[in-house]
C-alpha cells in the first residue's frame, strides 16, 4: 500500500482494474475534496453522501477508459462529480414534478440507510467489487444496474419487471452485504 501511495493519480487509475488496491489510493486522495464540493452543492447531505458512492462507483467502472494527459485526474474525477450532481438535480426536478401530481411526500431514507451510504464511502472499493460474487442475482443485477450502470429505480424496475419499492429493497439488500463481506475482510 505504500507503495501506491507515492504512485501519481495516472498511475493509479491505470493500475486499477489489475490492481484494486490502486483505487482505494485513488479514493483516499479525493474522497473528502467530492463530498465536500457535493455536499456543499446539493445542501443535503444524505444526497451528497449518495452521490459520492455513485461518483467513486462510475470512476472505478471508468478507470480503463481513462486518458492521462487530457485533464488531470482530479479533474476527471470532478466532472463525473458535476455530471452526477446535474443528472440528479434533472432527475429530482421530473420526480418531484410527478409526487406533488400525485400529491405524495418525499421518501427519506433511515439512519440505518445512511450509514451504509457512509460506509461505502469509507470503505476500500475492491472489497465491494470482489463481493458481487455473494449477491444473489437478483441484487448483483440491482446494484449494477443503481451503481455501476447509474441507472434510476423507475427505469430498473421497468426493465427487469418488477416494482420500484423491490428494486430499492433489493439494491438495499445487496449493499448491507457488500458492507458487512468489507467488515469481515472478504
Amino acid at each position: 500500500m505504500e507503495e501506491l501511495a507515492r504512485l501519481s493519480d495516472d498511475e493509479l487509475l491505470a493500475l486499477a482494474a489489475e490492481e484494486p488496491e490502486a483505487f482505494g489510493v485513488f479514493y483516499e486522495r479525493h474522497a473528502r475534496v467530492v463530498l465536500g464540493f457535493l455536499a456543499r452543492a446539493c445542501r443535503d447531505t444524505e444526497q451528497a453522501l449518495d452521490l459520492t458512492a455513485e461518483v467513486f462507483a462510475a470512476a472505478l467502472a471508468a478507470s480503463g477508459r481513462y486518458r492521462s494527459g487530457e485533464a488531470p485526474a482530479g479533474a476527471w474525477l470532478m466532472g463525473i462529480a458535476r455530471n452526477k450532481l446535474a443528472a440528479t438535480r434533472r432527475r429530482n426536478a421530473v420526480e418531484d414534478k410527478a409526487r406533488r401530481r400525485l400529491g405524495m411526500a418525499r421518501l427519506a431514507f433511515a439512519d440505518e440507510a445512511l450509514e451504509r451510504v457512509e460506509e461505502l464511502l469509507d470503505a476500500e472499493p475492491s472489497a465491494y467489487v470482489n463481493g458481487m460474487g455473494e449477491l444473489s442475482a437478483a441484487e448483483r443485477e440491482a446494484v449494477t444496474a443503481r451503481v455501476i450502470e447509474e441507472r434510476d429505480y423507475t427505469e430498473i424496475a421497468e426493465a427487469t419487471g418488477s416494482t420500484e419499492a423491490a428494486v430499492r429493497q433489493r439494491v438495499s439488500r445487496g449493499l448491507a452485504k457488500l458492507a458487512r463481506l468489507r467488515r469481515r475482510g472478504r
